[in-house]
């Protein structure tokens, strides 16, 4: 099931976008709640790789890892992560248009277990409210470099 999907333009190329996408260093200044993320391993990073992530909500952090499932630069980028009600990746789709880029987030999921076939409705509703802002966030950040 889609649970969020968000689009926006980006005036800047393709690579360029997304060379700051995967900068890891730079995750905070746009992804919502992240404090660090970086990879989990000294592998360069490809399909398969695992990514650390350390994220703050309500003053409570959380640390897990995110698993690469496709990587094709400067196209596509697809991630997931290990909830425990939940399966699903989350997508970013890079496209040229025009001078610049098409950005695309699009998260999928359905429930493994039966608490979240019950917590189904609220989590499409809460997750497309909190990342509604990412890809702003990202054009804001790529575009005042």
């Amino acid at each position: 099931m889609r649970i969020a999907q968000h689009t926006i333009w980006i005036d800047r190329p393709r690579q360029a976008v997304f060379d700051y996408f995967r900068d890891f260093s730079k995750a905070s200044e746009w992804r919502q709640y992240v404090v660090s993320m970086g990879t989990a391993d000294d592998r360069p990073l490809d399909v398969g790789s695992r990514l650390r992530v350390t994220m703050e909500v309500n003053a409570a952090r959380q640390a897990f890892d995110l698993e690469v499932i496709t990587y094709e630069p400067p196209h596509l980028w697809r991630h997931r992560s290990s909830e425990s009600d939940f399966k699903g990746f989350v997508e970013y789709r890079f496209e040229p248009e025009g001078q610049g880029t098409r950005v695309t987030m699009t998260m999928q999921a359905s429930p493994k277990t039966f608490y979240g076939w019950l917590s189904m409705p609220l989590m499409a509703l809460s997750r497309n409210k909190t990342y509604a802002e990412q890809l702003p966030q990202l054009k804001r950040a790529v575009e005042s470099r």
